[in-house]
């Protein structure tokens, strides 16, 4: 898969499953806008970081990053000014439930984080999956017609650099003793 493909990947998973699970949480639907500019913030993002090895830490620190950052977003992007003063612990809360969806959420959000952070870790392997069932689906109502499924790439070395070897220190402190013999030439 190409940078490009990765990381319009990586953007469009992180800004609608949080879309999706933010406003099955209670939150109020945002403007287009409001979902436009984050998905495009989100791309930029993941462009710079596609092809850059991500360890699990840092790849689960960004996506918590772009969690709340499009939380934020959808909140100040909500249709109706009443919608979004109602909306999760954002103003006062009201006996209609809005209990319910302060708790709701943060959890939407860290389900919707969780699936962004799966769909990247796995990718490869999802592509790979999809392939073979497009081409098992394929298979089955287009007999003889079917295009082979796509083999995943498989991952690139990891790169570890090798430890330095120990130096004894022994020799380091005689070379750097001054010697009081006499030249070895007399």
């Amino acid at each position: 898969m190409t940078r490009l493909g990765r990381a319009l990947g990586a953007s469009l998973l992180s800004t609608f499953s949080a879309l999706a699970l933010h406003v099955l949480a209670g939150g109020a639907t945002p403007a287009p806008l409001a979902v436009a500019a984050p998905l495009l913030a989100a791309f930029a993002v993941a462009f710079q970081l596609a092809g850059r090895p991500l360890g699990r830490w840092r790849l689960a620190a960004i996506v918590a990053a772009s969690q709340l950052a499009l939380h934020t977003t959808f909140s100040m992007g909500a249709h109706s000014s009443a919608a979004a003063t109602d909306h999760a612990h954002h103003g006062a809360p009201v006996l209609d439930g809005a209990a319910t969806v302060h708790a709701a959420m943060p959890a939407a959000h860290a389900v919707a984080g969780a699936v962004t952070y799966l769909g990247i870790r796995r990718a490869s392997a999802l592509i790979a999956a999809l392939s073979a069932l497009a081409a098992l689906v394929a298979r089955a109502l287009l007999p003889g017609h079917a295009p082979a499924p796509a083999v995943a790439p498989a991952p690139g070395p990891r790169i570890v650099p090798a430890p330095r070897a120990p130096r004894a220190v022994a020799a380091i402190l005689l070379a750097s003793l001054p010697s009081r013999a006499p030249p070895a030439a007399a």
